[in-house]
């Protein structure tokens, strides 16, 4: 089946634990999914609200890959209903009451056509013009498709990987999260400090607040944004199409799981936070002209000297707010290049993964700037309850 292509032993996981499931009267809760598909039985943090989006995410995914499947075959089709998780059997519409009955050898006859052969003719000609148009429209919209993916490669952003046959790692950034107690025996919330960002960060916090000691633990636990994982998938779906006979030459990896190996051998394609960088922003800041402020909603242009601070205050519905994206395409210290898409918020990291995943936006924003090579760009995206109003450029500049 299609889901194998995916390589993705989550996503058979979770085919098989709603297939076993479907004889059931109620549908299974996102926690029992994350149970039993995720190996969170022993956490009791997994019943929080950031990691039950995970399961959110993963059936997304899962629904959509059951519609590609299907979507040219007719007769009876697995899927995922809006809003439930369950699979079930659809089958195709039933024939109308008022249906005329099947015909026979038994109960056919020759149409008499009278003094109209003509009409009939002008109709099966017609027919035929309509079909032929059909495949033509068809064939149209699959070069128009090629031709995009052509010229996305062809921009100065993507043309340093499109042009290299070297495996490029697309690194999703994940945040480290810290169990918390208040009795030392139940987890009462799974929480994420932007100080905490790895089990070492933790560890020189307990040796500055020890009254801390016996209420956070390290339950080996981390979590990307429901908006990251989507703006990978993006930039997956983008770049793999590059060397379509190479299914292989983009590999996915959390932030959490980059090691020291993994940064000096081949390309980097970094979605996330700015705040989830962890081990690629030691090399991307060594040639990068952006740094992270003095918190985790600053950006320092180190050129300028200017300083960009989000507002991402979501206390207030309809409350219009300020996010920061960031796009780069630039080589790295050791040989290899480093492109990335990220922001301060999940809006800003959507949008720049949708930006660099559009050929034409690219082409624009290179041409107007003048870009031919290395570059890197920042954008102040206004956004109100998650949605992008206005993207402005704040700088967009060839790296030398």
């Amino acid at each position: 089946m299609a889901l194998t292509a995916a390589r993705s032993a989550a996503l058979l996981q979770l085919f098989d634990f709603l297939v076993e499931r479907s004889n059931d009267d109620r549908a299974p809760k996102e926690i029992e999914i994350a149970f039993a598909v995720f190996g969170r039985n022993g956490d009791p943090g997994a019943t929080s609200q950031s990691l039950d989006s995970g399961v959110r995410v993963y059936v997304h995914r899962l629904r959509k890959r059951l519609h590609d499947f299907y979507a040219d075959q007719p007769g009876p089709k697995l899927e995922i209903p809006k809003g439930e998780y369950r699979i079930v059997l659809a089958l195709p519409p039933d024939v109308p009451a008022d249906h005329p009955p099947r015909l026979t050898p038994e109960n056919w006859t020759w149409p008499k056509l009278g003094k109209r052969p003509l009409m009939l003719m002008f109709g099966m000609l017609l027919i035929s013009i309509i079909a032929g148009f059909a495949i033509w429209f068809l064939g149209q919209g699959h070069w128009v498709a090629r031709e995009a993916q052509e010229q996305l490669r062809a921009t100065a952003f993507w043309w340093p990987l499109a042009a290299d046959k070297e495996a490029a790692r697309l690194v999703v950034g994940d945040a480290f999260l810290v169990a918390e107690t208040e009795d030392q025996r139940d987890i009462q919330r799974m929480i994420q400090e932007p100080g905490i960002r790895s089990r070492e960060d933790l560890g020189t916090y307990l040796k500055t607040h020890p009254d801390a000691f016996y209420r956070l633990y390290d339950l080996d636990l981390n979590l990307a944004p429901a908006g990251t994982v989507i703006a990978a998938w993006t930039v997956q779906n983008a770049v793999t199409r590059f060397h379509p006979g190479s299914p292989d030459l983009v590999r996915l990896v959390p932030a959490s799981k980059l090691d020291a190996h993994m940064l000096e051998t081949g390309n980097l394609i970094y979605v996330g936070r700015f705040s989830d960088l962890g081990r690629v922003a030691a090399p991307l800041f060594q040639v990068a002209h952006l740094r992270p402020g003095a918190s985790y909603k600053e950006l320092v242009d180190s050129t300028s000297g200017n300083r960009f601070v989000a507002d991402l205050d979501t206390s207030q519905e309809n409350k219009p707010l300020v996010d920061y994206g960031y796009i780069a395409s630039l080589s790295g210290p050791m040989g290899q290049h480093i492109f990335v898409a990220a922001g301060i918020g999940d809006t800003a990291v959507q949008n720049m993964a949708n930006l660099i995943s559009n050929s034409k936006q690219l082409q624009a924003l290179e041409s107007h700037a003048d870009i031919h090579g290395d570059y890197e760009a920042l954008f102040e995206i206004r956004a109100i309850n998650g949605v992008a109003l206005d993207q402005r450029p704040v700088f967009v500049r060839p790296h030398h």
